[in-house]
This record gives C-alpha cells, structure tokens and sequence, in this order.
C-alpha cells in the first residue's frame, strides 16, 4: 500500500491515504481450469469417440474445441493468439474440404461409388417360387409376434425392450432374429453383470414360429455387450477401444451364426470421396458375452455374416449412381436419363442363396412407372440391374389394397418373387390391429393382373388365373414352364367361390394331382363327363393341386368342329 500527500485548501499537506493493490497471478487458478479443461476433452473424447481421420469432420471438430478449450488457460498471451487461429484453421479447412466432396466437383466419384452394374436377365437370379419358402412375416410384424412372446414373462418384460429384427438365412431357413436389450441406463446398472438373457427367433415363413432362445448348447445366453449398455460395455466403445479409431463404425446389426449362436456384425465405412461417400470396407464381429473384437475385411468376413453393406449406403449410392449419368449440372437442368430408387426397399434372397437388397428404379418425375429393379448383394455389393417396365412397389401396393378395398386392409412392403419366369410382387395384407388376413400377388409389367387370398396358395392360384384370363396384356406366361398333356378324365366336381365356378378335374395319367379350372376358360367344363378325353396345359409345380392355363374336352371339340364342316 503506498501513502501520498493530498493538498488543503489552506495551502497545507494532509497526508491521505491512497490504496493500490499489486496482486501476483492466481496460478492455482489458471492450473485447476487447464485441468478441468483436460476433465472435459477427455470427457468428449470417451462419449463421442471421435475419428481420428482427416476424412472424418469429427477430427477437425474435436480439434478445433480442445484448442479453444486450452487457450483459456494461463498460456502466454501469443501462444493463446497461435492456438485460436489453429482452432480456425481448423474449422475452416473442414469446411473447405466439405464444399470440395460436393458432388458439384466429383460428380463422377459419387456414380462410381457403387462399383460395376451388371444388366442380368432375371429368371438367373430370382428363383422359381417354392410356397413354402416364401416369407409371409415382415419385420413389423415379426417384432410384434416377439412382444407377445416376451409378455409371456411379466418380470422380464418390465426390464428390457426388443431390438431391431434382422431377416437372414440360417441353415437353409429364414428366421428374423430380435435381441433382448436393456431398457434404460438403471435397468443396466442393476443387470450390467449378467446382461439380458438371451433373443427371440421368429420363423419368417411361419408365424406360428417363435422361438425364446435362452441357452444355446445348454450355455445360458446372456447378451452383456451391445447398443443399449453404457460406459465400458457398450457396443460401440468397445470397438472403438478395440483399435478401430480411424474408421467410421456403423449399422450395429444382431446375427446368429449357423449354430444359433449370436453375435454383433458391425459395419466399419471409410469416406472415399473427401468427407463424404461414406462406403463399407469390413465388418467387426463381436461377442456380446465376452466383448471380444474381431475386426474381417470384407472378402474375409465369415459367411455366415449376411448383412455386411448397410442399407442407407446402398441407397444413397444408388440414387448417386442415377443421378450422375451426365455429370452435376444434367440433375439441375436437363435431367436426361436421370433415375432414382422408388420408396422404400426389401431384403430378398436369390437362387444362389445370398442375400440382396432389392429396390425399384424409376424416371426421374414418374409417379407409378418403374423401368427396372435393382438387386445389391449385402455382403460385396455386387450390383443386378433389371431393365423390366412396369409398376412401382407403391402403385402394387395400392393396386393390392384395392382388390380388398371394402376390409380397409393396408399392404405391406413388397416383396419380389418369380412366377412362372414373370416378375411378381408378393405381399401381405393387415387389418387395423397389424394382423395379417390376406396375402396378394399383383405383376409388376402390369399392376391391374392382382391375385388375393386368404393363404399364400390361395393367392397364386388366383394370381395365374388372373395371367392367364387376361388376352390383351404385357405380360406373357414362359412357354418353358408350361406342360401340355392328354389323357382321360376319372373324376370332376365343382364349386362356387366368391361368386364364380370352379371344377375340379383328375385325370388317368396324372392321378395324385387335382387340376382346378374355372368356367372362363372353357365353356364345355359344366358338360364334361367322367371318361371324356381332354387337353389340358398347366405350369411345371409340385404342388398336389395345380391351375390349369387351358381345359379342351377334345371329344366335344371335335363334334363342335364336325358340325361346322357340315353346316
């Protein structure tokens, strides 16, 4: 404290106390901020796992904010100068190498993206429909099968929740296979020892199907590693912590291997255009009892493995692949030969027994108009292109719905199937509730030729009577799979369904098979008598009761020609 002289208005010097304080920098301060400071971007650091990739904007982010973070503290004041034009530098070249992964510089990158598109013909890839093979359960209502499942156990029921079904092969069979996983962060601190107990199965073929999986060669399943789990247990820290720092990690998606055993398939994505053109270059595998990683390349990934290629990327590099035929500036203004996918996509497997996704592709501005479908392996993203016109999955849809229009039923998404070599859409039919009532099958050349029913056969029969009813249409029945025979009739009978008539019709040589056949296609059918000789035309099944495409009863038809010639 210094003291100085302060002039009276006599002249004197009264001597007033002046007071200036010369405190020394609070360093205890400034070292407890920088601290905290540290606390924080290690904080960020473990809970948002940043990539530690110049092709992530995650790294230029999480630089920028430990720069700002630091120069707050008792750092020298050019230093501070240094650290903030870093932590612009920072947020600027992100932003810079953002404007420069625009499609607007790498158009050509973008198309390229989603590799080699090959034009296949589709009998090769879509195999012939087998009635029992085709799945009637979509993941809506597979997850709702599961919930009553799980309801079945009050006490578990109130601690976890289902995860996401995944659809996919296993031991020549389709199951949709839904993990148990915690419900909230205190039902997994009270359960983060023993995780949650095991997965449900759901036949995706047979919705009387439902499996709670508990113990998998007689070893409880306790799924302690996954999404829902927090701090060291969660699913995506522990690949994170695993090594994998300088790659994205993505589409966590729950499998079985073919010993029922379950694991989490994790998609690892690199960008391949600046900061952007996000695509897949392998897979970790992870044990959700252990937390062991294994980290594949794609080709090296076991295969078991269906689901490697995570379906935002395949249809953003779809939609890439259609945009940019002619470069950038053709999507803002000429739009020649531009296509996109149509809404939605589905999960299908082909005669090779891998998995595809399938999805439409249409005309840039056409509203019900498809020119083809694409099928995407999920595995290696080897892409099929089929060049067939006709309707879109919505315009099926609604062309379904419409056949059923006075039970208000709703479709669900298609599914694509091979009918007789015609390229079908299958689906099914739910009322208010979600419950499947119907099934329908409606051509995709022309989406007017619907077949419905109360059961997947049902359905078909009525789909190939439809086919072959129809005269003036796009649509063909393969001549390889028709079969043309004569022979005697030993039986007939006949039925009314829905207002129309249907007779029943065995035959000498084919005596384990009903032919059925409706009035439209002969009018000779309601006076055909039990040893009568007729033709008969059918498509290649091996079901015990098949429709006929065409029924001559060749006895009437020569008198009919007779008595032409005579008149």
């Amino acid at each position: 404290m210094n003291v100085n002289p302060t002039p009276t208005t006599n002249g004197t010097h009264q001597q007033i106390p002046h007071i200036t304080f010369n405190l020394p920098k609070n360093k205890s301060f400034n070292i407890l901020f920088t601290i905290i400071c540290l606390l924080i971007i290690i904080g960020l650091y473990y809970f948002n796992l940043p990539v530690f990739s110049f092709k992530f904007a995650s790294l230029y982010i999480s630089i920028m904010f430990a720069l700002l973070l630091l120069a707050r503290n008792f750092l020298p004041k050019n230093l501070k100068k240094v650290m903030v034009g870093l932590a612009f530098l920072s947020f600027a070249s992100m932003i810079v190498f953002s404007i420069l992964s625009q499609p607007l510089f790498r158009s050509a990158d973008y198309r390229n993206l989603l590799g080699q598109v090959k034009e296949t013909e589709f009998q090769k890839l879509i195999s012939p429909i087998n009635l029992d093979q085709i799945p009637i359960v979509d993941p809506a209502f597979a997850l709702s099968l599961a919930e009553k499942k799980l309801g079945d156990d009050f006490a578990l029921g109130s601690r976890v929740i289902l995860g996401n079904p995944t659809r996919q092969m296993i031991n020549g069979h389709l199951y949709f296979a839904i993990p148990l996983l915690h419900s909230g962060f205190f039902k997994w601190l009270t359960n983060r020892e023993q995780g949650t107990p095991g997965f449900i199965i759901v036949s995706a073929t047979n919705p009387q199907d439902i499996q709670f999986i508990r113990d998998v060669n007689g070893k409880p399943v306790h799924l302690i590693y996954q999404p829902n789990s927090f701090w060291d247990q969660n699913l995506k820290r522990i690949i994170y912590m695993s090594g994998i720092r300088n790659l994205g990690i993505g589409d966590f998606t729950f499998e079985l291997d073919d010993q029922f055993h379950p694991w989490w398939t994790v998609t690892i994505y690199d960008h391949k255009i600046g900061l952007m053109g996000s695509d897949a270059i392998g897979t970790a595998i992870v044990n959700p009892e252990t937390g062991n990683v294994t980290y594949y390349d794609v080709k090296d990934t076991p295969g078991w493995v269906d689901r490697i290629q995570p379906s935002q990327f395949v249809m953003w590099q779809l939609d890439f692949w259609g945009n940019y035929i002619h470069g950038f500036w053709n999507t803002m203004f000429g739009k020649r030969d531009m296509l996109m996918t149509t809404e939605g996509y589905n999960v299908i497997y082909g005669t090779d027994n891998k998995c595809y996704f399938y999805t439409g592709m249409t005309s840039v501005g056409a509203d019900e108009g498809a020119v083809g479908f694409m099928l995407v392996n999920t595995r290696n993203k080897e892409t099929h292109f089929y060049k067939i016109s006709g309707a879109t999955e919505t315009a099926a849809m609604s062309s379904a719905e419409g056949k059923v229009q006075n039970f208000k039923y709703s479709s669900t998404f298609p599914i694509l199937l091979n009918v007789s070599q015609i390229p079908t859409f299958f689906m099914t039919l739910k009322d208010t509730a979600g419950l499947v009532k119907m099934y329908a099958m409606v051509s995709v050349k022309d989406f007017s030729l619907v077949g419905v029913g109360e059961s997947v056969k049902q359905a078909r029969d009525a789909y190939i009577n439809a086919l072959s009813m129809q005269r003036n249409t796009n649509v063909s029945l393969s001549g390889n799979d028709k079969i043309s025979i004569q022979s005697t009739v030993t039986r007939i009978g006949s039925d009314i369904k829905n207002g129309r008539s249907f007779y029943y019709v065995i035959v000498a040589s084919q005596p384990n098979i009903v032919f059925i056949v409706n009035t439209d296609l002969s009018d000779f059918l309601p006076v055909t008598n039990i040893g009568d000789p007729v033709q008969l035309e059918f498509l290649s099944a091996t079901d015990q009761t098949v429709n006929l495409l065409s029924f001559t009863n060749l006895k009437l038809q020569k008198g009919k020609e007779q008595e032409q010639v005579k008149n």
